[in-house]
């Protein structure tokens, strides 16, 4: 699909809230209301808008603690592999787990109430995972810059 200015706009004020209405979105670009609904029947149907979602803050819900894991497993088998990815995916307290290149097989993220909360976690879910030689945990003490679309991306 090849995306115009006003797809780019679009997509640029949905990723800053993807809450808003059509007429919003109209007035905000300049475009009718249904001319902004069929575009971003488009988009979706391109699969290029995937879901909406609300952006839920966490830490007001108790969970005030952002762990960072490096995971680093016993070989890259298929077999290895597919064990732990299985086993991450039904791990309750998991909120994102990446394949990597480098150092470290796998990123993962943990959200907790607490350090207690993360030795539980530890315990009872990351340290039974299939494959695991090696752990590396960093706590985040500050979240600096959110998530946002990347530079360039409307080249």
């Amino acid at each position: 699909m090849e995306l115009d200015q006003i797809d780019l706009k679009l997509l640029q004020s949905l990723s800053q809230d993807g809450r808003k209405s059509h007429q919003q979105l109209s007035d905000e670009i300049g475009r009718s209301p249904t001319s902004i609904a069929r575009r971003l029947k488009q988009l979706e149907e391109t699969r290029l808008i995937e879901a909406y979602r609300a952006d839920i803050d966490v830490s007001r819900l108790g969970f005030g603690v952002t762990v960072h894991l490096k995971i680093t497993l016993e070989s890259q088998t298929s077999d290895t592999m597919s064990a732990f990815e299985e086993a991450i995916r039904s791990s309750p307290s998991v909120t994102q787990c990446d394949l990597m290149s480098g150092g470290h097989d796998y990123y993962v993220v943990v959200k907790v109430r607490s350090l207690d909360h993360f030795g539980e976690i530890h315990r009872d879910e990351l340290s039974r995972l299939p494959g695991v030689v090696r752990i590396e945990t960093s706590f985040v003490l500050r979240k600096v810059v959110d998530p946002r679309l990347p530079p360039g991306w409307k080249d």
